[in-house]
């Protein structure tokens, strides 16, 4: 289990909404829940390993235990930044691990 103090940060998770309407496909971001996590900013070095196998990553999201986040379908809200996922979730032990880039 990751101690309390460690998940600092307030992330929440929103779910892709879109509706056809007259003129066109409207989309609208709904939320789904908000999560304790540890949002870690990535080093250029690890930027450049992700670019390399040809994904733009900014940052690394842990939660505690499994989230249901999809790739597509999901976005993620920390404070004023909007996180996308760009590989789906990593599962190791009792955390999820999500790759995401700031958009």
């Amino acid at each position: 289990m990751i101690s309390a103090n460690i998940l600092k940060d307030r992330v929440q998770i929103q779910l892709r909404v879109a509706t056809q309407t007259a003129t066109g496909e409207t989309v609208v971001w709904k939320p789904v829940e908000k999560r304790h996590a540890l949002v870690i900013s990535l080093g250029a070095e690890a930027r450049a390993v992700y670019q390399q196998l040809q994904s733009q990553v900014s940052h690394k999201v842990v939660f505690e235990g499994s989230v249901d986040i999809s790739l597509g379908d999901n976005r993620l809200l920390w404070g004023d930044k909007t996180l996308e996922p760009v590989e789906p979730v990593r599962e190791i032990g009792h955390t999820s691990i999500v790759m995401v880039k700031e958009v």
